[in-house]
């Protein structure tokens, strides 16, 4: 296992060695690849240090092990932490969406709560036989606040909002019918590439200015971060939600 300087497990590994392409992936299978304050930083930090790489063009974000992402973590949150983390998980996504960089998420295990706003937030998502994604946050006592608006802008408002009222699973299958995922793949690998080659071949200048006109069409709403933190904030402050969340995960039930 990878360590930092400090002798801290590496979160994510980043491959920037084949650029265009920077690959950073999810790398934590203990955790189940959970959006701890480590992974976010580590994520984070590779998106920014991508975009100033002059010579890349596409960001891709796997993972190892059976989870591509467990979604925010929630077993160790108290009072004192948890805003910063919600507000570091939507940063994230509004970087992802915003990104002059090509973002592509390869989900080949289970999305979960935050893990399905990280592929949603992408430009571009890759669902192998193995994916499955499910916002369960109503089963917590939660709200997917942060992730909501990210998943409703791919798949439509109701079907987001019916997504997260039921904690509907989508297979791979059923995530691309949705347009949760713009491919469903067999081999991920060989659907990558093809992907890659696609892209390689539009002008670049072209990529660049359909991505700002994009941004400017949909803007990130800059107040969802304030109040999702409130709705959010307002489920954490019910004690019978602090219990039920403590009992899931003494159960190792979330991470």
């Amino acid at each position: 296992m990878a360590v930092t300087a400090s002798g801290a497990p590496v979160r994510v590994r980043v491959d920037s060695a084949r650029t265009p392409v920077v690959r950073a992936t999810l790398d934590s299978p203990a955790t189940r690849n959970r959006l701890d304050d480590e992974l976010l930083a580590e994520l984070t930090g590779a998106l920014e240090r991508a975009e100033r790489t002059e010579s890349a063009s596409v960001f891709v974000i796997d993972a190892t092990g059976d989870t591509f992402c467990s979604g925010i973590a929630l077993g160790d949150l108290d009072h004192a932490d948890w805003q910063p983390r919600l507000t570091a998980v939507h940063d994230l996504l509004r970087r992802l969406t915003d990104s002059p960089l090509v973002t592509v998420a390869v989900v080949d295990g289970a999305a979960t709560g935050g893990g399905v706003g990280l592929a949603a937030a992408c430009d571009h998502v890759i669902a192998g036989s193995g994916a499955s994604f499910r916002m369960t946050e109503v089963l917590l006592g939660l709200v997917p606040a942060v992730i909501l608006p990210t998943v409703a802008e791919r798949v439509g408002r109701h079907r987001a909002y019916a997504m997260a009222l039921g904690a509907e699973e989508l297979a791979a299958d059923a995530a691309a019918a949705a347009g949760l995922a713009d491919r469903r793949a067999e081999d991920c690998r060989r659907e990558l590439q093809l992907l890659l080659r696609r892209l390689r071949a539009a002008d670049p200048g072209a990529v660049r200015a359909l991505k700002r006109y994009r941004r400017e069409l949909y803007p990130f709403d800059e107040g969802h971060a304030d109040r999702a933190v409130r709705v959010v904030g307002e489920r954490l402050g019910d004690q019978r939600v602090r219990e039920r969340l403590d009992t899931f995960h003494r159960q190792g039930l979330i991470p």
